[in-house]
């Protein structure tokens, strides 16, 4: 049997196949290994140590079957590794449906995929990682099945449909993806002029109809899941408003497509704060896109052919909306960078083009371009994991004294906390704190993931996640009667998660802020900042 399964991959799987696959994953490890082999999780990843990721509320009604493969544990070298099969494996589809050759372009088109920022931020939330990356997969392989060279068959048709309903009940945001990468493969079959004009139309017919027939599926499977699960929608993200579209809303996020693609690749106003090696490259990247259309529109002909031509500024056109496709959706929906790995597509789009239509100093100057590409998103990467290992050891380290101090201030009558006002941290750096290079240089579009210290809210989480078990003398007398206490807004939490600690409820602490006690208390970390008045250890942070 041994035998037979060598041979067949002797016989049957392509070398550029085994050269997307090797490359994607030896790259992907590169990039992340940092990320697999430590643990620090963010505001999410606390309340995610085990979780079903059962997100039907969000829409996201297949995440937990998508991540039950590397258990519901939150587990860096378990989930990295499903997470870089996965793109492994999306390399591979992508290298056939272009078509690739060049182990060049193949080891390029995988280096982009693997490093491009939307995956390093979720990798920041790794613990559906593995869902999101199977998602992409699936979303790929959508647009294998139905590729144009393939023709148009009904069981192809149905199965891209069932990989489009499920790609969105894992993260909406790879809908776009597969979407971006259908109209990437639409223009490049219309520069290489294989098929009669016809076959266009009946193609874009037949994408339409996989399209609407698998986000029906969703939907629907959607609306029955919400129903037996006795739920609603959930109002993040702007899912609960998923449809409202007007005229007015159509137009809004035409323009915020437009703009937020612009910013994607400038990352802040170069005239006002200057040019970073991340703005450089988005600017000559545009360049080069522009430049290699324009040389494959004119050496292919296709500026003879007026209705192929229509259809090629068409699919331009529509990249930008297509990668900012839930704007168009979800009204109320505010785009993450983690959102935009559809974006990577357009990185791969020049490099086939340019292997197919550019001349010898063309080709070189677009390699050494991706290669910059690659090794700058391959650096930033590893800038913010390890600044978010230095905020998590900054958070953990605060989390222990307030254990502690809480500890000496406890008397043994206490039976609650009371922690008030904020820590200091934010849930995301100011524009110009994102300027300082003495904090952490230039990110791109990463710039909008929390590299702070976590902020009070998450802080107060860390403490009882580690500390639960011998913060307070109630627990060591009552451990029977521990009552379980829904968080305040002093401490929220996500929907239905309760701790089993005792947090004082918003009326004890109003009163104990009236209190004359309270206010000759001092702020953290001051010696005067815990204290037990009555029954409660007040912690007053600012």
């Amino acid at each position: 049997m041994g035998e037979s399964i060598i041979k067949l991959y002797r016989d049957k799987v392509k070398k550029e196949w085994k050269t997307a696959f090797l490359s994607a994953v030896i790259m992907g490890f590169m990039v992340h290994f940092y990320r697999f082999t430590n643990y620090f999780p963010n505001h999410d990843g606390l309340f995610n140590f085990w979780s079903t990721q059962n997100m039907v509320a969000s829409g996201r009604w297949f995440l937990a079957p998508a991540c039950a493969i590397s258990s519901c544990f939150d587990l860096p070298w378990v989930i990295g590794i499903f997470s870089v099969l996965f793109m492994a494996l999306t390399a591979v589809l992508i290298s056939e449906i272009f078509e690739m050759k060049n182990p060049c372009l193949i080891v390029l088109s995988s280096g982009l995929l693997v490093s491009f920022p939307a995956i390093t931020e979720t990798m920041f939330f790794e613990f559906t990682a593995d869902g999101y990356m199977l998602a992409m997969l699936l979303g790929t392989a959508a647009v294998y099945l139905t590729r144009m060279s393939r023709g148009i068959h009904w069981k192809s048709g149905i199965s891209a449909a069932v990989c489009i309903c499920l790609t969105c009940a894992i993260y909406q945001a790879y809908v776009s993806f597969a979407f971006v990468l259908a109209v990437c493969c639409f223009l490049w079959e219309l520069l290489e002029n294989r098929q009669k004009n016809g076959v266009y139309w009946k193609w874009i017919a037949y994408q339409a109809g996989i399209y609407a027939a698998g986000l029906s599926l969703y939907y629907g499977i959607w609306q029955l899941a919400m129903q037996l699960s006795d739920i609603s929608p959930s109002g993040y993200e702007g899912i609960s408003s998923m449809g409202a579209i007007s005229a007015g809303t159509v137009l809004t996020a035409a323009k915020q497509c437009l703009t937020s693609f612009v910013w994607f690749f400038l990352e802040r106003n170069p005239l006002k704060y200057g040019f970073s090696f991340y703005s450089v490259l988005g600017i000559l990247f545009a360049a080069a896109f522009v430049t290699i259309c324009l040389l494959a529109f004119h050496k292919s002909g296709l500026r003879k052919r007026p209705v192929e031509a229509m259809l090629f500024l068409l699919c331009l056109l529509s990249l930008p909306f297509g990668c900012y496709l839930c704007y168009f959706i979800s009204p109320g929906v505010e785009y993450f960078t983690r959102m935009l790995q559809s974006i990577a597509v357009l990185y791969i789009l020049v490099g086939v083009l340019c292997e197919r239509w550019g001349n010898g100093i063309c080709k070189n100057l677009v390699m050494f371009l991706l290669i910059g590409v690659i090794f700058n998103n391959s650096v930033m990467a590893n800038v913010c994991y390890a600044h978010l290992n230095r905020c998590h050891e900054q958070s953990l380290a605060t989390a222990a004294e307030l254990s502690a101090r809480i500890h000496l201030a406890d008397d043994g009558t206490a039976e609650n906390v009371a922690f008030t006002g904020s820590i200091g941290g934010n849930w995301a750096i100011t524009e110009e704190e994102t300027m300082d290079a003495s904090r952490l240089g230039t990110l791109g579009p990463l710039k909008t993931v929390n590299y702070s210290l976590l902020s009070d809210r998450d802080l107060i989480v860390l403490f009882l996640d580690r500390y639960l078990d011998f913060t307070l003398e109630y627990y060591r007398t009552h451990d029977a009667q521990m009552p379980v206490y829904h968080f305040s807004q002093t401490a929220p939490t996500t929907s239905g998660y309760e701790f089993r600690f005792p947090i004082a409820d918003e009326q004890t602490v109003e009163a104990l802020t009236a209190t004359e006690e309270y206010r000759q208390m001092g702020l953290w970390p001051g010696k005067n900042s815990v204290r037990q008045i009555g029954n409660t250890i007040v912690v007053r942070l600012s």
